[in-house]
């Protein structure tokens, strides 16, 4: 029997989540598992999906996609509605009544207290027990949901995210040629960021410390990967605390990878983060990565072991944790070397599997 599942995602713009469909979908055993995607709006950067992607032309908060939603699944006889990120799992939610199709949601942090995900939550109170079963990236994700579903009997099951060993594998990459393409000079310590630039990613936190560290005798570039909501934010701070040449907002790049390569050292300052897909891509690139102490980065990281694990987030710590890592050589050789193998286990298999697990088990319910 063939199970066709239509993953529901906000849109397919570069981040995590899409990410996550992407990997997914693409790994999904072919025989057993017919996957499409519907994008709710579209995207000037979509990332490629092998698959069939429905487009929706809907506006941020439109009532247009449930009906959109509803129709595909009637059209395509899907029996499973993978939903993803807050507008999909709302929009998936309100159209459940008019589908014969099984619901699974996928948490990836919207979930947590803080932000504006006050109505997703009361969302998911109210309406929550329409889903067949939800997943989580994480135990940290998998207690939110819980404790947001009060009680209500839906299983919440943890499947960590995971990542392409071959894309994220450190000897691909000529870093002696990417630092050059990028302007390092060989003597200079390049910490590099990876993520949304918004205020739950932190990377104004990043910026603080790099004004905490502007007098230290080693040079210092900070290179922050991603756009977002906060770029302006972020530019006038650089130029607030004159660091027009220490700090670089480095936009989008096609493969992150091969900028990570280039990373001497590198910070995942989130205020809020379910699982830290970006401090598991650096680990398995051979970047020693310093990690907020929030959500599911603890499970990820083992402080001193592979990663460094901030006792608090402020600009302060993350200087202190930035200096030690880059006077320290050994220290970052060991905590790399232990890193990438530990990063090594989350290659796909076994989650692709428990999610394919949790399809037949919606199915038959």
């Amino acid at each position: 029997m063939t199970i066709r599942v239509l993953h529901v995602i906000d849109h397919l713009g570069y981040g995590g989540a899409p990410l996550v469909v992407k990997n997914v979908v693409e790994r999904m055993p072919g025989g057993r598992i017919e996957s499409s995607v519907c994008a709710l709006r579209p995207n000037q950067r979509a990332i490629e999906i092998n698959a069939e992607v429905v487009t929706l032309k809907s506006r941020k908060y439109s009532f247009a996609a449930v009906g959109a939603i509803a129709r595909l699944c009637r059209e395509r006889r899907i029996d499973v509605v993978h939903a993803h990120l807050q507008k999909a799992v709302m929009s998936s939610l309100l159209a459940a009544p008019r589908c014969t199709s099984a619901l699974v949601l996928h948490e990836h942090g919207p979930i947590f207290r803080g932000g504006t995900g006050c109505v997703y939550r009361l969302f998911i109170r109210l309406l929550g027990s329409r889903a067949d079963a939800v997943i989580a990236n994480s135990q940290a994700t998998q207690g939110a949901v819980q404790r947001t579903l009060a009680g209500r009997d839906v299983p919440v099951v943890v499947v960590p995210n995971f990542v392409d060993l071959e894309q994220f594998d450190p000897g691909r990459y000529d870093r002696g040629a990417v630092r050059q393409k990028l302007g390092f000079e060989d003597d200079t310590c390049v910490v590099g960021f990876v993520g949304r630039l918004d205020r739950a990613k932190g990377a104004d936190l990043l910026v603080e410390a790099a004004a905490c560290l502007r007098d230290e005798r080693r040079a210092y570039r900070f290179f922050l990967v991603g756009e977002g909501s906060e770029r302006k934010h972020l530019e006038d701070q650089i130029r607030r605390l004159r660091l027009e040449t220490t700090v670089i907002l480095g936009g989008l790049h096609e493969s992150p990878a091969e900028v990570m390569s280039a990373f001497d050292l590198a910070v995942v300052p989130s205020r809020r983060e379910a699982f830290g897909i970006a401090a598991l891509e650096l680990m398995r690139m051979k970047v020693p990565v310093i990690v907020s102490p929030v959500g599911g980065l603890p499970e990820l990281v083992r402080h001193g072991e592979t990663g460094w694990l901030l006792p608090r987030l402020d600009a302060a710590a993350l200087a202190q944790a930035i200096l030690r890592l880059a006077q320290d050589e050994a220290l970052g050789n060991t905590l790399t070397q232990n890193a990438h193998a530990y990063a090594s286990r989350y290659e796909g298999t076994e989650q692709i599997k428990d999610i394919e697990r949790i399809y037949a088990s919606v199915c038959r319910r």
